[in-house]
């Protein structure tokens, strides 16, 4: 039998986290929360408090990265096998907790990194090969983990999942997501869209995660693989940034950190924008 830990990443979280928490935390060996908040309020006061938790406090944001980190660092000193990585407000399938666990034990030895879909489902009970995965939602084998790297804190925030997937192709181990099993999660600040009869989205981020994502995709391009980060860089440049335009408030302030996140990642300066 495998060992799971869960890893969930906190950020100024309310009333509803905690709630959302508790529907999954019982499933996990260990339940850890990493606290990356500004200041502590008091419902990360309840996870610090509780012992069903093993809270760690990160002392400021310190980026996702460093969180997760820090957060497996604890399960594998516990003798987990995998870790279950999960945002704050992402919901897990609790009901179906039974069924994913024989599925992550049946692929445990072909798959370095099981994500669940993400806020849809299909009949289709394969697993299904992926190049990478968003970070919410993931089983991740913990000692192949450590044998690419853990995840790039110079990142800090968006794009760790991808770069994951780049070391874990890299060092070819393998990554796939279960269509039958979700999450259900949101992306940024979403806007719907209604065009010809077809939905879509513009994400809508503030223009602090729009420096990151144009930041990392640009230099994961540019500078580490034109390849395996083409479609997602592509999707930066003519789908989201697109989008912004046409249908986001703020788009002077969003602009100006796009253009200083790309200046930022020619000059090879990540981490933490200050």
């Amino acid at each position: 039998m495998i060992k799971i830990g869960s890893c969930t990443v906190l950020y100024n979280p309310d009333s509803s986290v905690i709630s959302n928490i508790e529907t999954y935390s019982n499933l996990f060996d260990v339940c850890v929360v990493v606290d990356n908040s500004d200041s502590i309020n008091e419902f990360s006061k309840y996870f610090e408090d509780n012992p069903s938790f093993v809270y760690i406090s990160m002392h400021g944001n310190q980026g996702i990265a460093a969180a997760i980190n820090a957060g497996v660092e604890y399960l594998n000193s516990k003798g987990m096998d995998f870790v279950l990585t999960m945002d704050q407000d992402s919901q897990f399938p609790t009901k179906d907790f039974e069924k994913i666990y024989r599925l992550i034990e049946k692929y445990k030895d072909e798959y370095s990194l099981i994500g669940l879909d993400v806020n849809k489902v299909s009949d289709d009970q394969e697993i299904k090969d992926v190049p990478y995965w968003i970070t919410s939602g993931n089983f991740v084998n913990i000692r192949d983990f450590y044998k690419v790297g853990q995840m790039n804190v110079s990142l800090f925030i968006d794009y760790v999942d991808f770069d994951l997937g780049y070391r874990f192709k890299q060092a070819n181990l393998k990554i796939g997501y279960l269509p039958g099993y979700c999450i259900l999660h949101t992306i940024g600040n979403p806007i719907e869209i209604q065009f010809l009869g077809k939905t879509f989205y513009a994400f809508n981020h503030s223009p602090i995660r729009y420096y990151y994502r144009y930041r990392n995709s640009y230099y994961l391009y540019h500078y580490v693989d034109k390849e395996f980060f083409k479609k997602e860089y592509h999707r930066e440049i003519f789908g989201s940034l697109i989008k912004m335009f046409l249908f986001e408030k703020n788009r002077k302030e969003k602009v100006k950190m796009i253009k200083k996140g790309i200046q930022d990642a020619k000059l090879n300066h990540l981490g933490k924008f200050e």
